[in-house]
């Protein structure tokens, strides 16, 4: 499997549709690459873990797996939003590695042509300009009621793999203390 990465525009015999799994975290929105999402479950009892990056929000057994769970509002730097009934896990695949990531709201399945990515801007500092792979835009057709957005919404794409990488975290990620030893990434 091969991650999703924003490029130059494709000949028209290499265009592909790319499918994106998109959810909001603190009224934001985002997407991953759906290639990478394993599931999506509502939030479970989650074990905290002692001295762990402030964005660990814990741990939990799913089918006998300890999954880590980053609380993307804190991973991005975002406000802080009380969990609800739409909350969920959405659980990627990283490195051969489970990684559960605690959202807002799960939106929809994204269909788009590959050529509709952007790459994230430039101007992006090296923090976000690692968890950011790119821009698509917002929903197609009219926005839906009780959904802000529309044709001048936009995503931004994420990089699951950097969400576990200490360099653009807090000084700590969860790649090699938290995920479960003798699995290699």
């Amino acid at each position: 499997m091969q991650p999703l990465q924003p490029g130059p525009a494709p000949s028209r015999a290499e265009r592909t549709e790319v499918q994106l799994c998109t959810f909001r975290v603190s009224g934001e929105d985002f997407a991953v690459d759906i290639m990478r999402v394993r599931e999506i479950i509502p939030p479970a009892h989650l074990t905290p873990i002692p001295e762990a990056p402030s964005h660990v929000a814990g741990v939990f057994r799913l089918r006998g797996d300890v999954v880590p769970v980053v609380d993307l509002s804190r991973r991005l730097g975002l406000k802080p939003s009380q969990p609800t009934r739409r909350s969920k896990v959405i659980v990627v695949k990283v490195g051969g590695r489970q990684l559960g990531l605690m959202v807002d709201e799960v939106c929809e399945v994204l269909r788009l042509p590959r050529e509709e990515l952007r790459p994230a801007p430039a101007s992006i500092d090296a923090k976000g300009g690692r968890l950011v792979l790119g821009v698509c835009d917002g929903e197609r057709g009219p926005a839906r009621a009780g959904r802000r957005g529309g044709a001048g919404r936009l995503r931004l794409l994420l990089n699951v793999k950097a969400l576990l990488d200490s360099a653009t975290g807090d000084g700590a990620g969860v790649s090699g203390t938290l995920l479960v030893p003798g699995k290699d990434p």
